[in-house]
Parts: C-alpha cells; structure tokens; sequence
C-alpha cells in the first residue's frame, strides 16, 4: 500500500520550497492553509474562466488547440472528467490540424489522465498508440517524460515481483531516452535521474540530486511539490518519521495553495498522525483527503482514502465510546449525588415553606398594621385639624348667637317690633354657610394639597376645572373631598352642603360619566389620592 502511496504523492503540487522547520510549526502552518482552502479554489476557477472565455474569441483551429491544452494543463491536477474532456479535444483538433507534434502532446495529455485515474491499461494502450517518428525534439522528450512516469507509476501501483521490477526496468529505459535530449545537470535532467535513482531504491544518490533541484530558484512550482513529495516518501523509506511529516505536511500545503486536486500527501500525514495517536487531526486531514479524491474522480484515490478513512473513524469512535462511558459513570455517580441532595432539599425545603408561611403571616399582618396605623394617622390629623377648626368655627358662631340674642332682647324690650325681621336677614345665614365651606376647604387642602391636581387628572383636559382659588374647591370637587374623609352616605352630604340627595347623586354621576375611568373605580382612585 505505501508503494501505491508514493505514486500518488508524485502528483503533490505548490508554489513554495521546502526547508526544514519545526514539526509542530509546520502543522499548525497547514491547518491554518487548510482555513483558506476556498480562497485557493476560487483563484483558480477564476483562472479557468479566463481561458475558457478566450473559446468564443478564437478564430482559428491552432488557436483552438491550444486553449484546449491550456484548460487541459489547468484540470489535469483538479478534475479529472474536465482535464479527460478538454485532452480528447486538444486530440481531435490536432489530427483535424494533421500536426504530429500536437497529435504527440494530446495523446500524452490523454495518456496522463488515464493514468491519474488509475485506467493504466487504457494509458498503455494510447501510449502504444504514439508515432513518435518525425517528431520534433521538445514533443520526443513529452513523449518520453510520459513513457517513464507511467510506468514508473505502474511499478508503485503493481508492486508485486516480478512485475514491479519489469515496470522499473522499462522506466528506466525511457528514462535513457529522455536524458539524450536534456542538458546535463539541468533541472529537467536532475529531475529525470532524480526519479530513476529513486525508483531503483538509490536513496541517497536521489536525495543529493533532489537537493541540488532544490537550488534551482527558477524551478517550476509543480516539480517543486513532486520533489517535496518524493523526499516525504524516501524519510518514510529510511523510518525518519519526523522529517517524513515535515515535508508531507509542506506538500500538503503546496496541494492545497494551488488548489491540487489530484494528491494523498494530506492522506498519508493523516495516517501518520494516526499512528502516532493524534486521531482529530487525522480525522481532519483525511476527510479532506476525501474530499479532494471525491472532487478530482480518481478511483484509486478513493480506493486507498478508503482503506484508511474506516480505521481511523473506528479509533475515533472507540475514543468517544469510552468517554461516552466515563461521562455515564460519572452520571450515574452525580445522579445518586443529586438524589441524596434532592431529599436533603426536600426536607430542608419543608422547614423554609414553614418559616416562609410564618414570615408571610407576619409580613401580611405588619402590613395590616401600617395601613391601619397609616389610616389611624391620617384620621388622626384629620381629626385634630377640624377639632381646632371647629372650636374657632363654633366659638365664632356661638358669639355671633350671643350678639343676634341680645340685639333681639333689646329690641322686644323696647317694642322694636317692627325691626325684628330685620335682624334675621336670609343674606347673613348664606354668608356664615359660605365661610363655613370656606373653612372647610381651607382646612381639606392642608391635609390634602394635591387634592385639586390629582383629582383633575381623571378627567380629560377640556373637562378639568380648577377652583377660583388654590385655597378654595368647587362643588363637585367637595363632594368628593367629603367622601374622601370618610363621609359617603348621601344623605350626610346632602345635609352639610345644603343640597338635596338628589342633587347630591346627580352631581356624582355627572362628575363620573365625564371621568377617563370607569365608575366603579372613580370613588377608588379618590380614596387613594
């Protein structure tokens, strides 16, 4: 299965170098990559669109061609389906063009497609299928290029000997092929020989050469990932697990920055991660691997994201089973906890209800208390106000009869007859009757001095009315000021304002049916002013 593995990781692609750095740096560096994943995804179908809108502009088959292969070369590491769709195009625009040079790169951009997607009969057969005579020498080298990786990638997926070996072999032989047409010690040629000595388990031959097409500033950002790559697989190889992680995360951030589809760097982290005991970011990391794989279509991938995904899940699950089962002890032990506390509530509840019970009925009964002495308070004052009022009132009225007795004794003495109606004016008696009210409101509006505003409130403005002075009220208002005093019956009211009992009701309901309130709350809200 590594085997398989390392295939797969040739495909890694990024546009960044590799250096070494610590473990957890490099982690934490791609799950923060990972959060911007969409960002990278947008960019490049932002790129895609660009070039398939250059379709409707092209006006010729050659241009066709290319921006076939062009959209080729954007989904052949992204999609599959779209990348196999837009290499058949670039090949039946190419043999319409009769060129063998394009004939040679469509069918190696085919062969490649087959090959990502784990068809390696179908890639051998078009490659078989490649005339390569005649062609010039950049579309010789594609060829070769092609020739190689696929059976290099077919030596990873069918690792069994001898089968593995011929795979090996025959790389190899195109690899030769390839080398006369490349500049030695160039990256192309550091690369070719790179891969062959790393195919033939030269380790440390491959790790040199990788190393110095490491140095090359200008190197391609897509090689750069696949020797990041390969260096993840040889410190797998040589049990350096932490060098290994190192550069498999870094590839796996490459993946991700160019919105590479088509990988298992991120896949065989996770499975190392898992190893050692880091189940959520394995979990994590392979679920995006999944993702991906379910992106690009390639059955292989799928395949192999399967065989690992079900393993870690599993520990996964056992992990949360078993904290499931602390969490329902630790219940069970909080549950008798609560039960004991519950009966140990219950009782001492019990005894607070009594207590409660007890303090309401003192609280009820100080209440009780405050307003009766609140009332008794309030009579009080009302009583000592009018007492005084009425002694002065009385005394006043009993001099007043004192003098109208001896003017009347006088005058019968003398045989003033004639001038006793005189004395008893009908006039006098309204006056003392209009002090007395005077008295009364004078006396009312000390103990009550917001009687006058309060009592206007309950009607609406054009109904208010205010006295002629602020020491005086109107009548309807001193009927209501009696009854605030406790005086309610009608008949009382009648006789200390001089009106009858009929008159007495009609100013009340009058006076009621012009209120904002209702009737039967009128007289409340005037006890409570």
């Amino acid at each position: 299965m590594r085997q398989v593995l390392f295939s797969i990781l040739l495909m890694a692609s990024c546009p960044m170098s590799w250096s070494a750095t610590n473990h957890s740096d490099i982690i934490q560096k791609l799950e923060n990559s990972l959060e911007h994943k969409d960002d990278y995804v947008k960019a490049k179908e932002t790129r895609i669109d660009g070039i398939r809108q250059q379709l409707e502009d092209a006006n010729n088959t050659l241009s066709l061609y290319h921006i076939y292969h062009q959209l080729y070369d954007e989904y052949k590491s992204y999609k599959y389906d779209s990348a196999h769709i837009y290499a058949q195009k670039s090949l039946e625009t190419a043999i319409g063009l009769k060129k063998k040079d394009y004939i040679i790169e469509a069918k190696c951009a085919v062969v490649f497609c087959l090959s990502s997607a784990g068809l390696y009969k179908e890639a051998f057969e078009t490659l078989e299928s490649i005339d390569i005579k005649g062609a010039s020498t950049d579309y010789r080298k594609k060829f070769f290029w092609m020739a190689s990786r696929l059976n290099y990638d077919m030596a990873d997926y069918n690792h069994s000997m001898p089968y593995q070996k011929k795979y090996v072999t025959q790389g190899g032989i195109y690899t030769d092929s390839l080398l006369r047409y490349l500049t030695p010690q160039s990256s192309d040629w550091l690369y070719a020989v790179a891969m062959r000595q790393m195919k033939e388990y030269h380790y440390e031959q491959s790790i040199g050469t990788f190393k110095t097409l490491q140095k090359d500033s200008l190197l391609d950002p897509h090689i750069k990932a696949i020797v990041t790559s390969c260096l993840g697989w040889i410190s797998i190889s040589q049990k350096e697990r932490e060098a290994a992680k190192d550069y498999l995360a870094q590839a796996a951030i490459y993946d991700n920055e160019t919105a590479t589809k088509e990988t298992t760097a991120l896949c065989v982290l996770a499975e190392m991660l898992y190893e050692d005991g880091d189940i959520e970011r394995a979990t994590r990391f392979v679920q995006e691997s999944m993702n991906d794989a379910n992106f690009y279509d390639a059955r292989q991938r799928k395949i192999q994201i399967g065989n690992i995904l079900p393993i870690i899940e599993q520990d996964r699950y056992n992990i949360i089973k078993n904290e499931r089962n602390a969490i329902t002890t630790a219940l069970i032990v909080a549950l008798l906890a609560v039960v004991c506390l519950l009966i140990a509530t219950y009782i001492i509840w019990k005894q607070i209800k009594k207590l409660k019970e007890a303090r309401k009925t003192i609280v009820e009964r100080n209440t009780a208390l405050q307003q009766t002495n609140a009332q008794l308070s309030e009579a009080n004052a009302i009583k000592n106000e009018y007492i005084g009022k009425t002694f002065y009132i009385n005394a006043q009225y009993i001099n007043k009869v004192e003098k109208l007795y001896k003017t009347l004794d006088r005058k019968i003495v003398t045989r003033q007859y004639e001038n006793l109606q005189t004395s008893l004016k009908e006039s006098e008696l309204m006056a003392d009757r209009k002090n007395m009210f005077n008295g009364f409101d004078e006396t009312f509006l000390k103990l009550f001095p917001h009687f006058v505003t309060e009592y206007n409130k309950l009607f609406d403005e054009k109904d208010q009315k205010m006295p002629d002075n602020d020491k005086s009220l109107t009548t309807e208002m001193r009927i209501f000021a009696l009854m605030r005093l406790g005086i309610t019956d009608s008949d009382s009211i009648a006789s200390f304002l001089d009106y009858s009992v009929h008159t007495i009701n009609t100013y009340k309901t009058r006076v009621k049916n012009k209120s904002i309130v209702d009737n039967e709350e009128f007289e409340q809200r005037i006890m409570a002013i």
